[in-house]
């Protein structure tokens, strides 16, 4: 059994298909979006896997402990993609202690946590995996949406110590995707720009991530890893986010 947080739509969605596709049975969190969650279950049962959807509010540390006992009670789990993730705009100067730790909370705490009951709950004899989604930002940080930027590095900073503290029976990758799906409200004339903006002048195709994702659960020899899927966004720094290109 998989579980992929935050799957009712966008990213999520993409990489809990392509974990059905890699020949996984599904449970698709969900915080609010009931209906874009039975959707993705509706389109993996009709590959022929098995998929539920679980709510749970992931800054509840209750909810998150329940999460990984209700997932574990569809099947054995084998996977976590901890694709769930709080992403708003502020910069050093503005930026509030309580929005700092609401984008740890969300982005570092509760994943970990998430980790942590996984592995417990991974039956004996089992090879897991771990797949942290993170954000090419922490290859070239710049102060756009600075509380967001420092959380994504906290934990992308972790994969290599998370690989070793769970080795030999988990494996842990990060993949960190660049400009892929433009932001809510974002005009499509600046979305181009800032797919213009990397050196493949393209934005990422939500395939090139599911691609990421299968092959991470397949190499069973890669562990501790980032694979950066950014058309290159990372290899150039940049004064301001893709999002002011």
């Amino acid at each position: 059994m998989a579980l992929v947080t935050a799957a009712s739509r966008r990213i999520g969605a993409v990489l809990a298909k392509a974990a059905a596709q890699a020949g996984h049975d599904v449970v698709v969190h969900y915080r609010s979006d009931a209906q874009g969650a039975q959707a993705v279950v509706q389109a993996i049962e009709a590959m022929g896997r098995r998929a539920v959807a679980v709510q749970a509010e992931l800054t509840n540390a209750g909810a998150r402990t329940a999460l990984i006992d209700q997932a574990a009670a569809f099947g054995p789990l084998r996977v976590l993609v901890n694709n769930a993730s709080l992403f708003v705009y502020d910069q050093l100067e503005t930026f509030q202690e309580a929005d700092l730790r609401l984008h740890h909370e969300v982005n570092v705490l509760a994943p970990l946590a998430l980790i942590r009951d996984f592995a417990a709950r991974l039956p004996d004899g089992d090879e897991g995996v771990v797949v942290n989604m993170l954000d090419y930002k922490v290859t070239a940080p710049n102060p756009d949406f600075f509380s967001y930027t420092v959380s994504r590095v906290g934990i992308a900073h972790m994969t290599g110590a998370l690989a070793l503290a769970l080795a030999p029976r988990i494996r842990v990758c990060g993949i960190a995707p660049g400009l892929t799906l433009p932001s809510a409200g974002w005009p499509e004339a600046d979305y181009q720009a800032g797919a213009e903006a990397t050196p493949l002048k393209r934005p990422v195709a939500v395939e090139d991530l599911a691609a990421a994702l299968t092959f991470i659960l397949t190499a069973r020899s890669l562990t501790g890893q980032n694979l950066v899927v950014d058309a290159g966004a990372g290899l150039t720094r940049r004064d301001r986010d893709l999002e002011f290109a």
